[in-house]
């Protein structure tokens, strides 16, 4: 028994003193530690913010026209189309109106005739016949004053045929007055004319007020708001509906200040709505505020969406991710890697090839979402400690290299 037990012990004892060797050697080799490398790769620098859909414009529909509203011909959230008629009041009035206009009309285009044809045509005939008289008076003038050198007639009949003369020529004087009022371009024909122009405004003015009795859609879209029935009175100028007019949809978002040096028009974008998170939809950006917003320190920018998706409503709250840069290939590390990468001294703990932990500053460039491009300070294949790994790890510690990752 005795023999048995110093076997037994023997064995416990160098069983122990190998673990302890085996145990010092690997402390003395260091802890495993998972690492990543730094890869060339294509890497794209994304800028993500959440705004607002804006609407392409609202428009209010109404009528400088007061009165009775007899039928409406759309509802709230209907599809309208330019020119459909939304909108009529009672035009009995209205109607009467036009009637009276075009009334009055008729009446001055038939002085107009009248001026032009039967009084220009009395009025020459007047001066023919003045002309006439003229030529009758003077004759019997000059008989008469004859017949008074000759003493055949007393001078009081020379007075008469004169008296005569003088009638008889200024009758000519108002018969030619009145042919020239009569004639293409006097007066009688000016005021004529003036009187059919006149009735012609008042019919335009009067078809006009017709007109607005009638609302119809100013473009096509859709019907936002209807604030009108059949039978309400409704004032001059007031709004009966709001249409949505159809155009291209804007998205508003307000990123940091700080990013205005990597925004520029065109950039490409992805953007998705807040109650439809799956269905993305591409957008540009289109435009970039001039002034930025002192009190929130805040840019806006506005991007175009060219394919309005059909679930995409106006004030809807969006995210939008926008590419403001990418490389073919760029020296990419995985972001949780880097240390301090929020500050302007960035670091990562590299796995020398002596298998120590060493601090190494960088200069980041480009920043994806899960990876950064590493400008200066790393080369590609280095092992890199990630962040999370390195809790209770120590630089100059010795380390084993568990894994690799890319980035």
């Amino acid at each position: 028994m005795s023999w048995l037990r110093r076997v037994v012990t023997g064995a416990l004892v160098a069983s122990a003193i190998g673990l302890a060797a085996w145990f010092g050697v690997a402390r003395w080799r260091g802890p495993r530690v998972p690492v990543v490398y730094a890869t060339p790769s294509p890497l794209a620098q994304t800028l993500v913010a959440s705004g607002r859909a804006l609407s392409p414009a609202e428009v209010s529909l109404g009528s400088m026209l007061g009165g009775v509203i007899r039928a409406v011909h759309a509802r709230e959230g209907e599809r309208v189309t330019q020119g459909q008629t939304l909108v009529e009041f009672d035009d009995a009035e209205l109607l009467a109106q036009v009637a009276q206009a075009r009334a009055a009309l008729q009446v001055a285009g038939t002085r107009v005739g009248q001026v032009r044809v039967l009084s220009a045509g009395v009025a020459n005939a007047s001066v023919r016949q003045a002309e006439a008289n003229v030529t009758a008076a003077r004759l019997s003038h000059e008989r008469a004053q004859a017949l008074v050198r000759s003493g055949a007639l007393a001078a009081t009949e020379l007075e008469a045929a004169r008296r005569a003369l003088d009638v008889a020529e200024s009758q000519l004087r108002s018969a030619r007055i009145t042919a020239a009022a009569s004639a293409p371009g006097g007066s009688e024909a000016r005021g004529a004319v003036a009187s059919r122009t006149q009735a012609e405004a008042a019919l335009r003015v009067a078809e006009a007020r017709l007109a607005q009795a009638t609302v119809t859609a100013s473009a096509s879209g859709t019907i936002l708001r209807r604030s009108v029935e059949p039978g309400d009175v409704v004032s001059p100028g007031r709004a009966l509906l709001v249409l949505l007019r159809d155009g291209p949809m804007e998205l508003s978002i307000t990123p940091d200040e700080r990013n205005l040096s990597d925004l520029r028009l065109g950039q490409r974008a992805v953007a998705s709505a807040e109650a439809f998170p799956t269905r993305t939809f591409p957008a540009a950006v289109s435009y970039i505020a001039p002034a930025v917003d002192a009190l929130r320190g805040t840019i806006e920018v506005r991007l175009q969406v060219p394919s309005p998706p059909d679930f995409l409503r106006p004030s809807m709250t969006v995210s939008v991710e926008i590419e403001v840069a990418r490389k073919p290939s760029a020296l990419s590390l995985a972001a949780d890697a880097v240390r301090d990468a929020a500050t302007s001294a960035p670091w990562v703990m590299v796995v020398t090839p002596e298998g120590r932990l060493a601090r190494r500053a960088v200069r980041l460039g480009l920043r994806g979402d899960r990876a950064y491009e590493v400008a200066e300070g790393l080369r590609a294949g280095e092992a890199v400690v990630p962040v999370s790994a390195g809790a209770s790890l120590a630089v100059g510690q010795r380390v084993r290299v568990d894994g690799a990752a890319g980035p």
